[in-house]
């Protein structure tokens, strides 16, 4: 029977406490960035403050399970050798011996052990009345009204009061709003009204009303925010944007009190159930984590020390060869490529291809940090990683007559855009026409996505010279080539070509803010070339002979092909080495093609061919029902900062970050700072992404993409209702038949001496409670060893007993 709500107790000032709680639980969620310029982001960005082991505890308290993998898999990995006795008896201690976490995996009550976890009132409710459906109708209620609210003019229509705020917004439209009591909460709209107008208020007033005896307020708020984890995130995302450009933002202030809201009108409607009153108002004692939990956590570090002594052996056992060219030498050419895992594989094949050439790494935007507007967009978008606001702005350098051509292709993408974002888009739209209507598409789309990509870019931002100059110096010396340049030097940027593919953007590079690296690159190579600047750069110690050339790229990971922008001033006396990178990149490309072929599941017809081979994944790339066009970052497992000759010749399996770093020109630590607060940070970012998605895919992953629908613009929902989901798509780590990633936390291996690393780290607390924290795993590389830091002390990698800790 349908049951009247009562009023809601007199407005209550929030006490101290009820403000911390709030801050708290605000403060545990982490941001997640819009599908128009979609980046891997840490999920536990809000739980860095405590050790993993502790995140993991919480997550099972709040979330309902802990982030690790289950029993079985870890039984699966042990039996295939992946993990180790010798694993296990690194990460074993007294409590935890070899034999006991082996019997955890045995007992068959650990695969079924849990904890009784924070729930909001509509679980409880569904858990104790029959026929229940309160959490998904809420969920679907709130993502009715976020979707509103945060709608990217997707809609025609405007919700009355949507200037003033989320929670003002919905409070409006929530009073006068039928469909609560049609499914079953009379007098609803009244209790709306009736709420005081500050949402501390609402939040401190139904803590009051709901929250059960012994359960930690941050903790229920938490589990409030949790059950609409997606809206939550893209709320926080909006709150750090304006944060970071010095503004105020209560979304997901906003966004708490009104799931609360829902929560206190259904305790007040069924509060007097029995089987609800007995399980609410039981005795809840001092959370603690199971018993298998401290086992799992340990097998998970297990799981990830045979892959780090296995990278630790090759990178200083002297398998690495020296380059075949001397030292002195001047290259063939070089190729400046990004620190991505998918440029690992590139490098190698370009290297094997021109041994006599020099490749290096560095974050893809290439240290040009900029806001860049597209043809005649008037709305910029950042090219930089999403740690920075962007200082420079830049455009398409466009003459008169290319404005009306670049308008009409803009407004056809446009038109594609709102196509995807249409209730009819996506996969089952093209299930449905697709022999009639797909291909057209997914020719469209090719020759859209980046229609612009032919028009060079220009800064706009007025810069004195000498801030050119700083640019081109840090950018130079941060991917430490300041010396012994080629006349010929590639900026080869990255960016992945889908078609019918919302998250594409989480395939382009994350350095760029999920965007293609080619603007980026051309700014540099323009910057590098400019003789102004190189007269600057010669007075600060970085002299570039007047025969080097840098010449701008875009890596098609897609297809591993790779396009040199047009230079028109590049002299007629280059023309040999410019056919030789030519060469080399053509003959890479082809080796890289052939190496991911087995991955992607292509028959032995189409990998024997080359040319085949190419005609694939061109196809793969324009096909609108292909859900899996690449497999991006899947996979990544480490970051290595050294000079090339650590890893030449190494095959690192495309799971390898690398960035290069000679600590021997750094006597500041300026560029090992650099490396330590901003490759290695979005690198975690990129890593616990993907691990979440892969050990949690309900919780932390976006579900299945043949499912998704677009909303406001921003997210996807899977099928028509529900939570915005978070994470990966299935189809970004699992082909169908098991998953591509495996789930393996950050190794982050350092050319450097401890003493150096410990110094930067006590400089940036942040940073160092990663590694102290167990969020990430940090490595020095010394000669011939590999220092492992546990907590703040270091052993070596390879010998499984403590030691000293090394000088600096």
């Amino acid at each position: 029977m349908p049951t009247t709500v009562s009023s809601p107790p007199p407005a209550i000032v929030p006490d101290r406490d009820a403000r911390g709680a709030i801050q708290e639980a605000l403060g545990r969620i982490a941001p997640l960035w819009p599908l128009k310029h979609f980046v891997a982001v840490n999920p536990f960005l809000g739980l860095l403050d405590r050790p993993f082991a502790e995140a993991c505890e919480l997550l099972q308290r709040t979330a309902g399970a802990a982030p690790v993998q289950t029993p079985a898999e870890y039984r699966a990995a042990f039996e295939r050798g992946e993990i180790t006795t010798a694993d296990l008896a690194a990460v074993a201690d007294e409590t935890w011996t070899v034999e006991r976490l082996l019997a955890v995996l045995d007992d068959p009550d650990t695969a079924r052990e849990t904890l009784s976890p924070v729930l909001t009132v509509a679980e409880e409710l569904d858990a104790d009345l029959p026929h229940a459906h309160w959490s998904r109708f809420v969920v679907d209620e709130i993502s009715k009204w976020c979707g509103v609210y945060f709608d990217e003019n997707q809609t025609t229509w405007q919700a009355p009061g949507r200037a003033e705020g989320l929670f003002a917004m919905w409070r409006a439209a929530a009073a006068i709003d039928h469909n609560p009591e049609a499914f079953g909460l009379k007098g609803f709209r009244a209790h709306v009204a009736a709420l005081p107008t500050d949402p501390d208020a609402v939040i401190a007033a139904g803590l009051a009303q709901v929250a059960p005896p012994g359960v930690a307020w941050a903790d229920f708020l938490h589990r409030q925010l949790l059950s609409i984890a997606g809206w939550a995130g893209y709320a926080q995302y909006l709150a750090r944007e304006d944060a970071l450009r010095g503004k105020t933002n209560c979304l997901l202030r906003d966004l708490l009190a009104v799931r609360l809201v829902y929560d206190t009108a259904l305790h007040a409607a069924f509060g007097a159930e029995p089987n609800f009153r007995a399980n609410w108002h039981r005795a809840h004692p001092h959370p603690r984590s199971s018993p298998s939990l401290a086992a799992l956590v340990r097998w998970q570090a297990a799981y990830e020390t045979g892959y780090q002594r296995q990278l630790a052996a090759q990178l200083t056992q002297g398998t690495t060869p020296e380059p075949s060219r001397p030292a002195s030498a001047r290259p063939d050419f070089q190729a400046i490529f990004c620190i991505d895992v998918r440029s690992e594989v590139l490098r190698r094949h370009v290297e094997a291809a021109a041994p006599n050439a020099q490749t290096l790494g560095f974050a893809g935007f290439f240290g040009f940090p900029v806001a860049h507007r597209r043809g005649i967009e008037t709305a910029a978008t950042a090219r930089c990683p999403v740690l920075l606001v962007p200082p420079v702005e830049s455009d398409d350098a466009m003459t008169p007559a290319e404005i009306p051509a670049t308008r009409a292709k803009l407004a056809a993408a446009g038109a594609w855009k709102a196509f995807q974002n249409s209730a009819i888009s996506c996969f089952s739209f093209v299930e449905a026409v697709g022999l009639a209507f797909a291909p057209a598409l997914a020719r469209h789309q090719a020759k859209t996505r980046h229609a612009c990509a032919r028009v060079a870019p220009r800064i706009t931002t007025e810069l004195p010279l000498e801030r050119r100059v700083d640019l081109a110096e840090g950018a130079l010396r941060n991917m430490s080539l300041t010396r012994n340049f080629a006349r010929l030097v590639l900026v080869c940027g990255h960016g992945s070509t889908s078609t019918n593919n919302p998250y594409a953007s989480g395939l382009d590079c994350g350095a760029c803010g999920g965007h293609a690296g080619d603007v980026n690159a051309r700014l540099a190579a323009a910057t590098f070339n400019d003789p102004d600047v190189r007269h600057g750069l010669a007075a600060r110690g970085i002299e570039i002979p007047a025969d080097t050339r840098f010449l701008a790229g875009l890596h098609h990971t897609t297809t591993d092909e790779v396009t040199l922008f047009d230079d028109p001033n590049l002299p007629a006396t280059h023309g040999a080495d410019l056919a030789q990178l030519r060469a080399a990149l053509e003959q890479a490309g082809a080796a890289c093609r052939a190496e991911r072929a087995a991955a992607l599941g292509l028959d032995a017809a189409t990998t024997a061919d080359a040319n085949t081979l190419l005609a694939s994944l061109r196809h793969r790339a324009q096909d609108a029902a292909q859900v899996r066009p690449e497999w991006g970052l899947a996979n990544n497992a480490a970051i290595v900062a050294a000079p090339r000759r650590r890893t030449s010749g190494l095959n690192l399996g495309g799971r390898v970050f690398l960035h290069d770093y000679n600590p021997a020109e750094d006597p500041e630590d300026k560029v090992l700072t650099l490396i330590l607060n901003a490759p290695v940070v979005v690198a975690s970012w990129i890593n616990l992404q993907y691990y979440a998605s892969r050990v949690d895919p309900d919780r932390y992953g976006a579900g299945d993409k043949t499912l998704h629908n677009i909303v406001g613009g921003l997210g996807a929902l899977e099928g028509n209702s529900g939570d915005l989901r978070v994470g990966l798509p299935l189809q970004s780590i699992h082909d169908g038949h098991r998953f591509r990633h495996e789930p393996r936390r950050l190794s982050v291996f350092i050319e450097a001496a401890p003493g150096r690393i410990e110094r930067v780290l006590q400089r940036h607390p942040d940073v160092e409670r990663l590694f102290r924290h167990g969020w990430i795993h940090l490595f020095a590389l010394q000669g011939s060893t590999a220092w492992q830091r546990h907590g703040t002390s270091w052993f070596d990698a390879l010998a499984h007993e403590p030691a000293a800790r090394p000088s600096a």
